[in-house]
């Protein structure tokens, strides 16, 4: 069976419309393969026993600009944050004590963003009962607590934290989770709303998102019904006991309407991870939801009207104790795979396929964690074009997951550049089409539970050797970009409309551009090099005569003369 013909739900009507899917029966044996390197290269964190807040956040984050990725840990005993510089290629320099981070007791959510818009991504810590803190990135790996001046002295249960651009205004906005009614504490959830100028004003309940007295573990930003604007899923504890459930919030011009039972997705569980992915290329995000023993949900979406459970179809209830999990392609073989932290048994991996039920391959893969793990991040280290694997696990060294995977299938990296203040494009959604299928992500902020993922697009494509288009839209402005003949194994920018031709990037698109134009033609006509991408007016790959042309009348009714 072709990928592209992988459509595993093709009733329409919502949740008592019978289900058609392909059923096969799975193979014995997996390409997939990681071998843990954390210590041999340079990174030693022993998390503590965090069992009170359910685990301690980490996170692969760029924290200086240089495209590669760091890593944050946080949830040791005596409190230090760790910080782990990428030197190049996966290994680590640690610098911890001299990032000025304030150890922080009781570590809980952590997530990453550059909530003042000058480029670099600054931190969030949450805090079980203690004081969550915001951190500002001064760059060489230092950071500045601002807790008090941006208004965010939060105290209570929190849990998960991620952000958004709730109401389009381009500033990210923070969501954090509580888990209401601990040890008497009523706290609600928090919908910090950017107000541009380093402060944030809490409006949960003035927007309708802060969930009465649910017991929250996280929540995810994205756009379910494929309308422009982030909808919001909030991961609800306690409903196996059929009382507390999952929340839908769809986003109505940035006020928002639960519509969690008209679409299906109340899901009574305990909720402790959030995956979203679009497993068969429909055009629409689908969840895979964690659960205790009751058993994990796959909901996919049944085109923007809600969610019908496919979880036994697809074999993935895992009826054991679940935490983070994540999407992620970790063969490039065009499928999703899904990662699951588990808390009494080993951790779960399931390889994507076309055909279902799906197989688990975690001990074939060699990232069958056996001790208890609640968290979990995914980026591309190394930089040799898989996904590799940042593994939290209680009372031992975290794991990283190098992926060893054999490297025949292609693939493709794609670095979108935001619209300023949303600097890294949080809320983007890109269509990637290749090998007959459309592939779909979208780029999040903190939808882990308590974890930070890489910001860069990773689209495996088999043996595709070309995306043939790649489609971009920015969110808040719905600014548009169509790419075509996009060459596979490599890492590319995407720029907004408004930056294209920016060739010396200083923010203005003037005549001086025009000149490195013409300098890059004479020195790299033809098929696209990496760090030209600005100047490829038209997309296509190719840099010629006509992207001068497109240019030249960018900037002529600017400057009225395109002569020096």
């Amino acid at each position: 069976m072709l990928v592209g013909e992988f459509r595993p739900v093709v009733a329409v009507a919502m949740a008592s419309a019978p289900l058609v899917f392909v059923v096969c029966q799975a193979a014995s044996a997996t390409d997939l393969a990681f071998a843990d390197a954390a210590v041999s290269r340079g990174i030693f964190y022993i998390q503590g026993f965090p069992s009170a807040q359910f685990g301690a956040g980490q996170g692969f984050v760029d924290l200086d600009g240089d495209r590669d990725l760091d890593v944050v840990l946080t949830g040791a005993s005596n409190g230090l944050v760790g910080v782990y510089e990428n030197l190049g290629a996966g290994t680590f320099a640690n610098r911890t004590f001299s990032a000025g981070i304030a150890p922080l007791t009781a570590a809980s959510g952590f997530s990453a963003c550059d909530y003042d818009g000058d480029g670099d991504l600054d931190l969030y810590l949450g805090g079980w009962f203690v004081t969550n803190r915001l951190l500002r990135n001064n760059g060489n790996f230092t950071f500045t607590d601002v807790t008090a001046q941006a208004g965010l002295t939060l105290v209570g249960p929190t849990m998960a934290s991620t952000w958004g651009d709730y109401n389009g205004d381009n500033w990210i906005d923070l969501y954090v989770t509580t888990r209401t009614t601990t040890n008497g504490n009523m706290t609600a959830n928090k919908l910090y709303r950017n107000n541009g100028d380093g402060t944030f004003t809490d409006v949960a309940a003035a927007v309708g998102v802060d969930a009465g007295i649910d017991p929250s573990l996280l929540a995810a930003f994205f756009d379910f019904d494929r309308d422009g604007d982030d909808d919001l899923y909030v991961g609800t504890d306690k409903g196996s006991g059929g009382v507390w459930k999952n929340r839908l919030y769809r986003n109505d011009g940035g006020m928002f309407t639960e519509i969690t039972e008209a679409a299906n997705a109340e899901a009574y569980i305990d909720c402790m991870g959030i995956a979203i992915g679009d497993l068969n290329f429909d055009g629409y995000f689908d969840l895979y939801l964690t659960n205790v023993e009751a058993g994990n949900k796959l909901f996919m979406n049944d085109g923007g009207m809600g969610f019908i459970d496919a979880t036994a179809a697809a074999g993935m209830a895992r009826n054991v104790f679940s935490w983070a999990t994540v999407f992620a392609d970790f063969n490039n073989d065009m499928h999703l795979d899904t990662y699951i932290c588990h808390a009494s048994a080993p951790n779960a991996m399931f390889e994507g396929s076309a055909t279902w039920p799906l197989m688990e391959v975690a001990q074939a893969a060699g990232v069958a964690t056996t001790g208890t793990s609640y968290t979990a991040s995914v980026g591309d280290v190394d930089e040799d074009g898989d996904l590799d694997l940042l593994v939290g696990e209680v009372m031992s060294s975290s794991k990283l997951y190098i992926n060893d995977s054999p490297a025949g299938n292609h693939w493709s990296r794609l670095r979108v550049i935001g619209q300023w203040p949303n600097t890294h494009a949080v809320g983007a959604v890109l269509e990637v089409q290749a090998g007959g299928v459309t592939q779909l992500r979208e780029i999040h902020c903190g939808s882990n539970y308590k974890s930070m993922n890489e910001f860069e697009v990773h689209i495996g494509l088999g043996v595709e050797t070309v995306v043939d288009t790649v489609t971009v839209r920015w969110p808040a402005t719905g600014d548009t970009r169509v790419l075509t003949g996009v060459p596979a194994n490599i890492e590319w920018e995407i720029f907004p409309p408004e930056l294209m031709g920016d060739g010396n990037h200083d923010g203005r698109v003037n005549r001086m551009d025009l000149f490195v134009m013409l300098a890059a033609l004479r020195d790299n006509a033809g098929p696209l090099t990496p760090g030209l991408e600005v100047l490829d007016m038209n997309g296509d790959f190719v840099l010629d005569a006509t992207d001068v042309a497109i240019l030249t009348a960018k900037v002529r009714p600017i400057i009225g003369t395109i002569a020096p």
